[in-house]
Order: structure tokens, then C-alpha cells, then sequence
């Protein structure tokens, strides 16, 4: 599946949407909102006399891998997870301005926010109910019971190898060894988490990995925080006290860290990473 890269402005991803509502017979409310990246664009619209998710996503080739991009269809099956379900899909190729491979997934409307609403990071305190805690472990532990031969491009562990070379100099040691083939989000921060309750969201990326991985991401990603970070570590003690939940804190840091080489560390998470992965490393 390949198509010539080109620049595509907010009016050509606002009518892919609108062709996606044409697609699944559903009528928009509203304009929809593009995603962070600008890469995907979805919004509410009424299906069956209620209100539903419409998420269109263009192939851009230039912007994304395949896995990816289906990454919330193949996550439609997966079962005992606090996310969205998914109601119905449809591909076809946009014409214009070259022949484009488009998908549209037609979701259950989430009403609650996410966490941080445009960020990864958690620079707040935020009250977690038990019961939020309690369907976070129970989520995750059913997601990595459920085998996939899907895997992320970019989070390979010849990556995580060079990754930990390249930000701490030194391998990891030998209390901190890499579980490999437990079925983990691999996106999992304050964006992708609703409050007050519980849905996960964004499974654009998420397949076989590093036991721990998807813990080690929301607990690495609300440092910032300590309270909040405390109550994440110890509602998984067990998964990230473990050699591969200290080598999956290990990678999600020096990922963190090398990403704010791009942007600011507006919340204050640089010093904190730096810490929890000398604990580890020492």
C-alpha cells in the first residue's frame, strides 16, 4: 500500500471526515476536531438515534506505518478492557489530490475527558478513585493475556538497545531484563486516560512487547506528580518491581527524555526521570 506524499490542509481532512459519515450512514454534530499530530481527525455524530465517535485516519505514508493505522480495528476484538468499542469501520481510496487508502471507525461516545486533555504529561494532582485504580490493573492485565502478532516499528528491542546507549551510556543491568510477548499499549499516557472514569484510548499503537511496557509509560509520565506516580506504582508493584517492569521504566524514560529534545519540559519531568532511572541503573 503506498501513495505519493502530499501536503493535505485542515478543509481536505475535514471532508475525508465527512465522507467517512457518508460511508457508515451517520449524520456529523459539528465540526470535527483534528488529533495532535494533525495526522487523524474525528468527532461526534448521531448513529441509531445516539450520539457516537466518528475517527477517520488517511494513510500518509509519509507519517505512519500500517500497523498503526490499523491499530483500532485490530484492537476491536480484544475483550475486558475499560476503551471504546468499536461499532462499525470502512475503508476506501480518497481520489483526490492522488489516490489515498482511508479508514473510518465509527466508536461508542466517550463523555469524559482525558486526564490531560492535548498532553502527555501530567503536571497536576488528579483524585483516582480506588475503582479507577482497580479497572486500570484489571485492563492491562487482561490486554497482556491476549496474544497478537502485532508489533510497533519503533518499539523494537534492538531500538530499546540503542535507545539506552544513547541516553544513559550503559546497557541495562542485570537485575532489569526485558519480558518479551506480553500484549501492552504502547501509548499509554495522561492523554489516553479519561477521568473520572476509566476508558483507554488512542490503540493506534499497541501490540507484542515488554511486559510492564504500558504500566511503565503512565506511571513514567506522571512523575511530575508523586502522589498520583506513588498510587500508579503501587497498584502494579508487582508487575514494575519485576526485572522486566525495571527494564520497561528504564526504556519509557530514556524514550521521555530523548522526546524533549523536540520540546520543553513544561512540567518539570526531566529531573524525576533522571532519578528513578539512576535507581535503577545503580
Amino acid at each position: 500500500m503506498r501513495w505519493v506524499p502530499v501536503r493535505v490542509d485542515d478543509a481536505w481532512m475535514g471532508s475525508v471526515w465527512r465522507d467517512g459519515a457518508a460511508q457508515l450512514g451517520v449524520q456529523p454534530q459539528g465540526a470535527p476536531a483534528l488529533s495532535a499530530s494533525g495526522n487523524v481527525i474525528g468527532g461526534p455524530v448521531t448513529h441509531r438515534g445516539e450520539t457516537a465517535w466518528l475517527r477517520v485516519a488517511p494513510f500518509l505514508e509519509d507519517a505512519m506505518d500500517v500497523e498503526p493505522w490499523h491499530g483500532t480495528r485490530d484492537a476491536g476484538p480484544l475483550t475486558g478492557i475499560c476503551k471504546p468499542t468499536l461499532l462499525d469501520s470502512a475503508e476506501w481510496t480518497h481520489p483526490d489530490p492522488v489516490p489515498v487508502p482511508v479508514c473510518a471507525e465509527l466508536m461508542t461516545y466517550v463523555p469524559d475527558p482525558p486526564a490531560t486533555p492535548g498532553d502527555q504529561y501530567l503536571g497536576r494532582p488528579l483524585d483516582l478513585s480506588s475503582a479507577w485504580l482497580a479497572d486500570l490493573r484489571a485492563s492491562l492485565d487482561a490486554l497482556s493475556r491476549q496474544p497478537t502478532g502485532r508489533e510497533i516499528w519503533g518499539n523494537r528491542i534492538d531500538r530499546y538497545t540503542n535507545l539506552l546507549h544513547a541516553v544513559f551510556g550503559r546497557p541495562a543491568p542485570a537485575d532489569a531484563v526485558p519480558g518479551w510477548g506480553s500484549t501492552e499499549h504502547l501509548d499509554l499516557h495522561w492523554g489516553n486516560v479519561t477521568v473520572p472514569n476509566l476508558m483507554i484510548l488512542d490503540w493506534e499503537h499497541w501490540g507484542t512487547n515488554v511486559a510492564g511496557y504500558g504500566a511503565a509509560r503512565l506511571y513514567c509520565t506522571a512523575l511530575a506528580v508523586p502522589d498520583v506516580a506513588s498510587r500508579i506504582y503501587t497498584t502494579f508493584a508487582d508487575v514494575l518491581s519485576s526485572p522486566s517492569g525495571r527494564y520497561a521504566i528504564l526504556v519509557n524514560a530514556a524514550d521521555i527524555l530523548s522526546d524533549f529534545t523536540h520540546y520543553r519540559d513544561e512540567v518539570g519531568l526531566c529531573p524525576a526521570l533522571h532519578r528513578v532511572a539512576a535507581e535503577i541503573l545503580s
